[in-house]
């Protein structure tokens, strides 16, 4: 009965997704005001917990199940978290850079959450990207070009918060190339399997996602200039 009722609340929220939108909303716009208030630290340790809300959140909403999103997922945690390993133990890939204790549990350096953030980034864009009638080649690229875009969003907010530090607080071109190079690879692999990408989240999670690091590039970063 319990197991019923359960899978009965699921399925009620599954099928409503301005709840998924409006917990979304509401996590990241308090993310954005709270990192720039007096309590901007207890928000900053919040930030692994708001990454595994928003997995959760964007695979409830996710239209069909199937082995290839599975593949899709594997894939891009586990190239996304060796690119993250090599940079942080070799200096490969992106540059010489350290993650400290801000995102969490970690594994040779680099936090467990690291490789959802890169598929929350992916799958988000591929999701908006891939549905256009462009040749393939052209949506891979097309949603390498745009995923690197983020990322010169994300990471002087990302040295200002802690998430991570780069050798001389200096972020190498070669940490784009790298971006370029791994958002490539998987854009790629989900190209190849075919991922399911009808999902009733993902754009709103990327405006957000978008939003969330423009406004603490405005006005968090500003006020330190």
């Amino acid at each position: 009965m319990i197991k019923t009722q359960s899978v009965s609340f699921i399925q009620n929220i599954k099928s409503r997704p301005l709840i998924g939108g409006i917990i979304i909303t509401a996590f990241y716009f308090f993310g954005i005001v709270g990192i720039l208030s007096e309590s901007k630290d207890w928000f900053i340790e919040k930030t692994a917990f708001n990454l595994s809300l928003s997995f959760l959140i964007l695979i409830l909403y996710q239209k069909k199940y199937s082995l290839s999103l599975l593949w899709g997922f594997l894939f891009c945690y586990l190239i996304g978290f060796s690119a993250e390993y090599l940079g942080v133990n070799f200096g490969l890939i992106f540059g010489d850079y350290i993650y400290p204790a801000t995102l969490g549990p970690q594994l040779g350096g680099v936090p467990v959450i690291i490789g959802v953030n890169w598929f929350l980034i992916t799958f988000c864009v591929a999701c908006i990207i891939f549905p256009l009638k462009l040749n393939v080649i052209v949506k891979i690229l097309l949603a390498t070009f745009i995923t690197v875009l983020i990322d010169f969003m994300i990471e002087p907010v990302a040295m200002e918060l802690n998430f991570w530090n780069w050798e001389n607080n200096e972020i190498p071109i070669q940490n784009y190339v790298g971006w370029a190079i791994i958002s490539f690879l998987i854009y790629s692999f989900y190209a190849i399997i075919k991922l399911p990408l009808e999902n009733k989240i993902a754009l709103v999670l990327l405006v957000w996602q978008v939003v969330f690091f423009a406004c603490l590039n405005l006005f968090l970063l500003d006020n330190l200039i």
